[in-house]
């Protein structure tokens, strides 16, 4: 809607394609791309450039979430859910000092009061495990580099992906 009006945008998936390539860059250096790739497909006025750019910022945010979500469930254009790469908790040696649960960011662990839970398997940064080194009773335990590598050879075989 720009002006109260619902308008056409020619190319607008192509506007979007490129904005969505630079989703680490600044909101500002963003809707500059999306400005100047609109103005190269589309007449726009420009008492209304600011109304345009807001209408297309709105649907760049909602697209930048669906992309970001797509990254962070792949790996290397590898589903993340066929990589085996994620801590396993021994409940045997795990005293419940919540250590894992307080230093990971992604959110993979939960304390449950008594021990740690591993949640969100998925969302384990594929290759890292400095949490391991948070355990003090080395309760965590992770695959081998060498069977994670092993692993990716084959499931970029099984997607076509270059080596």
């Amino acid at each position: 809607m720009v002006g109260g009006l619902e308008v056409g945008i020619s190319g607008i998936a192509d506007i979007m394609e490129l904005a969505l390539g630079h989703l680490d860059d600044p909101d500002e250096a963003i809707k500059q791309i999306l400005l100047s790739e609109l103005k190269a497909r589309n007449y726009v006025p420009g008492s209304s450039e600011e109304e345009y750019v807001s209408a297309l910022w709105v649907e760049y945010k909602k697209l930048r979430v669906q992309r970001r979500e797509q990254l962070e469930m792949s790996y290397q254009g590898i589903p993340r859910e066929e990589i085996p790469w994620y801590p396993v908790i021994n409940p045997e040696k795990c005293t419940g000092c919540s250590s894992c649960a307080d230093f990971c960011s992604q959110g993979v662990f939960k304390f449950d009061g008594k021990i740690s839970h591993v949640v969100k398997p998925y969302a384990c940064v594929v290759g890292k495990s400095s949490c391991r080194s948070f355990c003090p009773e080395k309760a965590i335990s992770f695959p081998t580099i060498a069977e994670l590598r092993a692993r990716l050879k084959k499931l970029k075989e099984k997607h076509g992906l270059a080596n």
